[in-house]
Order: C-alpha cells, then structure tokens, then sequence
C-alpha cells in the first residue's frame, strides 16, 4: 500500500470540506464511504449524530482493537461578521491517518479478534466522546488508540509522544443580575458591574496545589452597554478552569460556582451560572504504555520516541477511558512540522510526516491482536 499517495488523497479531500461540531456531513459520509470500499461493515449517525464505527471481524475470538479519529473544525469570526470554517486543530490529519491504518488492516489477516475505527464528532465542543459512548459505541472495545497532531516546538516531524498527559479543563458562563437606576440616585440600584468586579477578584484569590496545576482565569466581562449615566442591571462572566487532576477539577467547578453566587448576593444582585464546557484530564494506562514505545521504537527507531508529555490543553478523547475504565488507552502526539500553533487560522503542517503515525497505529493494532483469549 502507497501511504503517502492515500494521505494525498484523503487529505486533500478533508481538508477542503471543514465542518464544524455535529454538522460534519461531507466528512462523515467520505469516511463511510472508504471504510465501507475498504471492506468494513459501517454504521452512520452513530449517537444519533454525524459519528461513524467501522467493523472489521476477523471471524475468530480475540480483542477488540479500536482507533479513534474526531472530525469537526474550527470557527473564526470574519471582519464582516460571518463565520469560517477551518481545520486549524489538525482534525483532517487524524482523520486521514485513521483511515490510511483503516485502508492497511483490511488487507491484512487479522490474527484474531476485531478492529474497529471511530470517527467521532464535536470534540472541539468536547461533546463528542461521549456521543459516541452514550450510543455504545466503545462498549466492547478493550484497546483505543488515538493521536494528535502537535505543534513543532513539542514535536518535531518523525517524532511521536507515546502518551499525551492532557489537563481537564471546564468552561463557565455566568450572569449576574442587579437593578438598573439613574446615575444620580445609585442607592435606588444594585450596580452588577461592581458585584461583577467582586465576583471576578474573588476568583482570582482561590489557590490550589501548585503540584496539581490548578488555576482559574475570567475570560469575559461584558455589561453597561446602556446609557453613562445609567447604573448596570446586568453583566456576563466566563471562567476557564484547568487542572492536571479530575478529582481537583471537580472541587474547582463547586468552589469557583459557589462564589459566584454568594458574592453576588452579598452585593444584593443575583447571579446564576452553568457549565458550557469540560473534559477530563488523561488518565495514564500503564499498561499500554510500554508497548506503544517499543512499537515506536521498532518501527521508527530510538530518534522518533519522545518522552511522555503534559500539556495544558483539554481533549475529549479522555472521556472514552474515563466513562469505561476496563479499556486501555494510548493518545499519541504526533510531530509534523506544526506551526504556528493549534487553533490559529494560519495553522500549517506537512501531512506526509503523518506517515510515521501510520506505521506506528496499523503495528499497535496488529500486536494487540495477536493476544489471544
């Protein structure tokens, strides 16, 4: 099989049809229709969505091998208003390596068991992953792999992390309601700038343990858009959470809700808030980990393995190990020349170095495979 013209292919293809959060059509429907060539018996809206499972059965009993793939793109706002889509994660390079590995493993005999290759929507929203578990998708799975593309300065083209220690992250909005006056009796108000202020001061002085990375920051202040001379009735926050620990995360999200709502009252406004967003940081799986390096090894040399790496961004992929913890799980970094970062409009790679990941996914499959029951 010729990797690098089936990456050409696939990702000239995705790459020109970027589609945002559960209104991945095209896309969905182009990886159907190459697993469904290739040899897979293929489900479509899985989750009742845009996801999609390929199966391939090899006819005897044996594990259950997945690779996982997300689809979705990015929005950046235009000067005139309107929105356009594009793959500035890397999300076309996933999935054109998921589908190359998904090409290879139809032709070869699979010792045993089955491979199924996940392509998931929405992760960009982190609503994806559990998507596609809430529809079972990953219920008899007993191994994941997954990748990421990684920006140059963490991974250079032909290397590959072995284990991506993503952060949980949770996103919150708030509001926070006063009483509107005129600027010339503000006893007769409750002004929701200044209970908007509090609240935003009183987050900043939460600590954690600095071992653990926990930190919150306000990423939105927005309120008094009337008159001057008017006293604000209404104001909206936004919070972005991190933490290397789900368990901290968690004791986060309560503190960091809690203060909105009683700083706000303290100030004689209210104020509600909910959760927009969030995603688990990785679990390790030391199980798995060692045979991803030597496979790293063995089929790139001793050059391409990199260390395990943390990095402070969220990934929904970390869901699938989270909600069915009897999976082993590996979600590789893969280097590709990435620059100048994720999530930049101007994002470029060079999707040939994604030939290494090929190699390493289509091996890792075939090596757990050949466990037999």
């Amino acid at each position: 099989m010729d990797i690098r013209k089936r990456i050409d292919v696939f990702w000239s293809y995705l790459h020109a049809i970027p589609e945002p959060a559960f209104r991945e059509i095209k896309t969905s429907a182009f990886v159907a229709e190459v697993l469904r060539k290739a040899g897979y018996e293929v489900q479509e809206k899985v989750g009742g969505t845009t996801g999609v499972v390929g199966l391939l059965d090899s006819g005897r009993p044996g594990p259950v091998a997945a690779v996982r793939s997300d689809m979705d793109c990015l929005l950046f706002k235009q000067e005139d208003g309107t929105e356009k889509a594009v793959h500035a994660c890397g999300h076309d390079g996933h999935m054109t390596t998921v589908l190359a590995v998904a090409e290879w493993l139809a032709l070869e005999d699979l010792p045993c068991g089955k491979v199924k290759i996940i392509f998931q929507p929405a992760e960009e929203i982190g609503k994806g992953a559990l998507a596609m578990i809430d529809a079972g998708a990953v219920d008899d799975v007993d191994y994941l792999f997954g990748l990421h593309v990684m920006p140059d300065d963490m991974a250079r083209s032909g290397e590959i992390i072995p284990q991506i220690s993503w952060t949980a992250c949770t996103l919150i909005e708030a509001e926070v309601r006063g009483k509107a006056a005129h600027g010339s009796q503000p006893h007769l108000g409750v002004n929701a700038i200044d209970a908007g202020a509090a609240i935003v001061n009183a987050v900043n002085a939460l600590h954690s343990n600095p071992l653990l990375g926990g930190n919150v920051k306000t990423t939105r202040f927005q309120g008094g858009s009337g008159s001057l001379n008017a006293i604000c009735d209404k104001v909206n926050l936004g919070f972005d959470l991190r933490s290397t620990s789900n368990t901290e995360m968690l004791e986060l999200r309560q503190k960091v809700r809690d203060l909105i709502a009683n700083t706000a009252k303290v100030y004689g406004a209210e104020a509600d808030s909910h959760i927009v967003g969030t995603c688990p940081a990785a679990e390790a799986d030391a199980a798995l980990l060692p045979l991803t390096q030597e496979v790293i090894v063995s089929v790139l040399g001793h050059k391409a393995l990199l260390p395990v790496k943390s990095i402070t961004v969220g990934e929904d992929f970390n869901f699938f190990k989270q909600e069915r913890p009897h999976m082993k799980t590996v979600d590789m970094g893969v280097g590709c020349g990435l620059t100048p970062c994720l999530h930049d409009p101007a994002m470029t790679y060079d999707r040939y170095a994604l030939e290494g990941a090929v190699k390493v996914l289509h091996e890792l499959v075939l090596r757990v495979l050949g466990e037999r029951p």
